[in-house]
């Protein structure tokens, strides 16, 4: 290969590697194999991750793939199949037992999205749930009013800013709470099921913006979702998870979704 022809691969935000995960099915079970590991980790070893123990399973077995600058992915699979997993393990939101999961040098911020419209204060305003949202997506009160022109303009909610959110329908609700997601200035974001709304128009402007944002600009975008029809258009690659496993992995999004509803 050329140098020139080298250059032109995109670069690898994020690689994993050998990755396994494991539950378990029965609380006294789990209970027990805590406090176990635990009493594993006071005398300075670390617990076996390679094997089962009785009502154990595992939710990842062996997951393997690199994410680079400009892939939009859609993270597909049934419940159950490990994409929740997946993603708050690769936010650092569950530890890593078994495999590696890498990171480029150049990446500053990671952003993990789970149940958009959750975390809002009915009694406070508008305005007053933005700084309290912003601050669970670790947004300093600095950073969440360098945003705030961003967030009042996107949502298009600012005749009812200072209005208590309980007072907002549930589409106001949602395009606040996308305002502030999108807001966030991160090198890679995850998003958990968070194309629920129904407001069409809203939600071609959200995909416009993660395009630009995410595609355009260097970053990945990996959306674990049942409705990746609707961001057929954006996506550029295609995971679709069973039972803990990668059955198949695309660039050929169109074809990947026919493969997965024929199935």
């Amino acid at each position: 290969m050329s140098t020139d022809e080298a250059t032109l691969e995109p670069t690898v935000l994020l690689k994993v590697t050998g990755l396994y995960k494991k539950f378990c099915k029965d609380l006294t079970y789990n209970m027990y194999y805590g406090i176990k590991d635990l009493i594993t980790y006071f005398f300075g070893l670390k617990p076996g991750y390679s094997s089962l123990r009785k009502k154990e399973f595992w939710a990842l077995n062996d997951i393997n793939f690199n994410i680079y600058e400009g892939d939009i992915v859609i993270l597909a699979g049934v419940n159950g199949s490990g994409k929740t997993t997946l993603t708050r393990m690769l936010a650092g939101i569950y530890e890593t037992e078994r495999g590696t999961i890498e990171y480029h040098k150049k990446i500053k911020k990671i952003i993990s999205v789970f149940a958009i419209k959750s975390g809002f204060n009915s009694i406070l305003t508008g305005r007053e749930n933005i700084y309290l949202k912003a601050a669970y997506y670790g947004m300093s009160r600095k950073e969440t009013e360098a945003n705030m022109n961003f967030i009042i303009s996107f949502s298009e909610i600012a005749p009812y800013l200072d209005t208590p959110i309980g007072k907002y329908s549930s589409g106001m609700k949602t395009r606040l709470a996308m305002a502030i997601v999108l807001s966030i200035k991160s090198d890679i974001l995850f998003i958990d099921e968070g194309f629920s709304f129904s407001d069409s128009k809203f939600k071609a402007k959200c995909y416009a913006f993660l395009k630009e944002e995410y595609y355009n600009k260097g970053k990945a975008l990996i959306i674990a979702t049942h409705r990746f029809e609707e961001i057929n258009d954006i996506a550029n690659r295609m995971i679709v998870l069973e039972n803990g496993n990668i059955i198949n992995t695309t660039r050929d999004v169109t074809q990947g979704i026919r493969d997965y509803l024929a199935n």
